[in-house]
């Protein structure tokens, strides 16, 4: 059985500020970036779903020693693509990364670890 991992994104430097994880669900994926080990995305997370935040926020979800992505999206206005759905589970082989966009369009990354940290201004 697969068991959401909330607790990696607990652990998180955003996560500690807000004293809980935020809310990814109809979010905006702004950009990503991808390196040879690691790949960083670059997301705004609503305050309509997360009361701890005053404002919509950016913010940097880092996967790091990424070994596998399966990355899909179709063209938005001002986005990659509108989140419906963010989970993390772990697995055998690693931490898995779905990302589920508002068009049906799904992404997985498989990763050992992660970081969540507020972009500056």
């Amino acid at each position: 059985m697969l068991m959401y991992e909330i607790d990696v994104i607990k652990k998180t430097k955003l996560a500690k500020k807000l004293g809980g994880p935020p809310i990814f669900h109809d979010g905006f994926l702004k950009k990503a970036v991808f390196t040879k080990e690691r790949v960083s995305l670059f997301i705004e997370i609503l305050s309509d779903n997360n009361p701890s935040l005053n404002k919509d926020t950016l913010v940097t979800l880092q996967l790091n020693n990424v070994y596998e992505i399966d990355f899909t999206s179709r063209e938005h206005k001002d986005n990659l693509f509108i989140i419906h759905d963010l989970d993390i589970r772990r697995e055998d082989d690693g931490l898995h990364l779905r990302l589920e966009s508002a068009r049906g369009d799904v992404s997985e990354f498989v990763f050992e670890s992660i970081e969540l940290c507020e972009n500056e201004s």
